[in-house]
């Protein structure tokens, strides 16, 4: 009997729990079972509540500021133009009546002359024909146009420089080139590029231009030249003590002039590691000048002789032609 009512007070002990769980808190105070005991449900923590303050934002308005286009003014764009100062030397006007035509034009540039060349009042000579190791002179061709014309004569000085290669016939092709003061001056073709440098400019060097030819003249004698041995008879006019240095040689090489036989009289000169050279009677001072100095001037030594040899290649046109024109 006990028992059952042991298990009676546990069942209506559970269940009265459960009914404390499901009920509200409210209802849950003061709540009391029966059995001597009492239970007093245990507090919820209270969760305190906090009002943030808040901020109100209001949207504005953006207005995107308008682009307008303003006429500027206009930039004016120059440009300079190549000035001969920009290209080179000054230059003087290109006359178009020398124009050439034909093979191997280079084109108008280079045709400007500092002045105007009057073609018809150039000096012509008559044609001579070669002789045993001379070249001949050709006729002015009828109408010709020359490859360049240049209206600046040379210095008085230097007309007798250029009468060897007026009107020269060279064995390879050439061009006719007009000179103030001068005449008909023929050029080798494989030439011309360097003559024309010396020419193009406001005072043409025709100190320079008279070298190039000369040396052109002394390229083309020296092919198949024959050397003529020095006589036994013969003496050494000079003998000189230093031989020529190695740029000495490369930028004019006295190998034309050994040995080698003028048309006119000539003397021997004996030259260290070079051999028996010969120069001409006539220009021996200004040549001994040159190889007697302290140090020696081979390089200007050479130069007389390669000028002296372009005038001794040519036949020379008749003493009344030069003396009128050149």
């Amino acid at each position: 009997m006990n028992t059952i009512s042991i298990a009676s007070a546990s069942i209506a002990a559970v269940m009265a729990i459960a009914v404390f769980d499901a009920a509200p808190a409210e209802a849950r105070k003061g709540m009391s079972f029966s059995g001597g005991h009492s239970f007093s449900a245990p507090r919820a923590p209270v969760a305190r509540s906090f009002s943030r303050p808040t901020k109100t934002f209001t949207a504005k308005s953006f207005s995107k500021p308008k682009m307008t286009l303003k006429t500027t003014p206009k930039m004016k764009l120059t440009t300079k133009s190549l000035t001969p100062k920009t290209l080179g030397p000054k230059v003087g006007k290109i006359d178009k009546s020398v124009l050439s035509k034909g093979p191997g034009n280079l084109g108008k540039q280079h045709l400007f002359k500092p002045a105007k060349l009057n073609l018809a009042g150039l000096p012509k000579h008559k044609g001579a024909l070669g002789k045993a190791n001379l070249v001949g002179r050709m006729a002015v061709p009828k109408n010709i146009k020359p490859k360049l014309a240049l209206g600046l004569a040379p210095k008085p000085h230097l007309k007798h420089s250029f009468a060897p290669f007026v009107q020269r016939h060279w064995k390879k092709s050439f061009f006719w080139v007009a000179v103030a003061g001068i005449g008909w001056l023929t050029v080798p073709e494989i030439y011309y590029d360097r003559f024309h440098s010396c020419t193009y400019r406001d005072n043409p060097d025709y100190d320079e231009c008279v070298r190039i030819l000369s040396y052109a003249a002394v390229e083309e004698e020296s092919v198949g030249r024959v050397r003529y041995a020095m006589p036994s008879s013969a003496t050494y006019r000079y003998k000189a003590k230093v031989e020529p240095t190695r740029e000495a040689r490369q930028t004019c090489s006295f190998e034309p002039f050994v040995e080698r036989k003028w048309n006119r009289e000539f003397v021997w000169v004996q030259i260290p590691e070079t051999g028996n050279v010969t120069v001409p009677e006539d220009i021996y001072d200004k040549f001994q000048t040159k190889v007697d100095g302290t140090p020696p001037d081979y390089v200007a030594a050479c130069n007389v002789l390669v000028q002296a040899a372009a005038a001794d290649t040519v036949v020379a046109t008749t003493a009344m032609d030069l003396g009128r024109n050149l």
